[in-house]
């Protein structure tokens, strides 16, 4: 089981929310699992705002990872923390983009999702 989430915003995610890396991950990859064959109408569903190579960053509305995480029997902690990995991955593109502000912005009220390829 893999996940698309770069190792720089798999930990950052783990030390806020007081989980080990591995165990992030293991969370990580069970969503990545969750997603697969659902990519597409998630990408119909939601906007993407970064196109990689390795894969695809969506704006998704707040509650999303609330339900996901009930769809997959995590607790608010696990959710949580989940979110935060995904949201870090849309910090670190933006980053790299030059899109910093834009993407803090949407993260205020909405919320990222990353597909793998």
């Amino acid at each position: 089981m893999t996940h698309p989430l770069p190792p720089d915003a798999v930990e950052t995610a783990a030390v806020e929310h007081d989980l080990t890396v591995e165990r992030l991950d293991a969370l990580l990859a069970r969503v990545a699992d969750y997603f697969r064959g659902k990519e597409r109408a998630l990408e119909r569903q939601y906007e993407a705002v970064v196109d990689a190579d390795d894969g695809r960053v969506l704006l998704a509305d707040a509650a999303f990872w609330t339900r996901t995480g009930d769809a997959l029997g995590y607790d608010e902690a696990e959710t949580a923390a989940v979110r935060a990995g995904h949201e870090a991955t849309l910090r670190l593109a933006g980053r790299h983009e030059e899109r910093d502000a834009e993407f803090a912005s949407a993260l205020e009220i909405r919320t990222a999702v990353v597909l793998g390829r």
